[in-house]
């Protein structure tokens, strides 16, 4: 499972850099998932639930943050409205222009990045 696999890695770098700061707990962890990675947000975040299970993570608050997906129709020449839809796993392929049916190119990011994460830091 592909969310399991992210969860994992922010829990491991959340921790690694708690322990460079010397932080004591995280409050809040703020996470931009790309529009085209194929990600649910609730999937996420059960997964970083039981990823954070056990450690000094769990019950941390996850904000997630999905990227936008743009759609544009290179037949017309122009960008066109265009929405996922809720379970797009992975991001689909073979999306039509709504006016001249041919194959539009979608755009938008991939991948997960840490934005921030609201910590406690110990007193020196």
């Amino acid at each position: 499972m592909h969310e399991l696999a992210l969860a994992q890695q922010v829990v491991r770098a959340v921790l690694a850099e708690m322990d460079r700061r010397g932080a004591s707990a995280v409050r809040a962890i703020d996470l931009e998932v790309g529009g085209l990675e194929g990600l649910r947000p609730e999937d996420v975040r059960r997964a970083f639930e039981v990823e954070a299970a056990g450690t000094v993570l769990e019950g941390t608050t996850l904000r997630i943050t999905l990227g936008g997906v743009r759609a544009f129709c290179p037949a017309c020449g122009m960008p066109k409205p265009f929405e996922l839809p809720a379970a797009h796993v992975p991001a689909p392929e073979g999306v039509l222009c709504p006016d001249c049916g041919a194959e539009m190119d979608l755009e938008g990011s991939r991948g997960v990045v840490v934005r921030s994460a609201s910590m406690v830091l110990e007193d020196p």
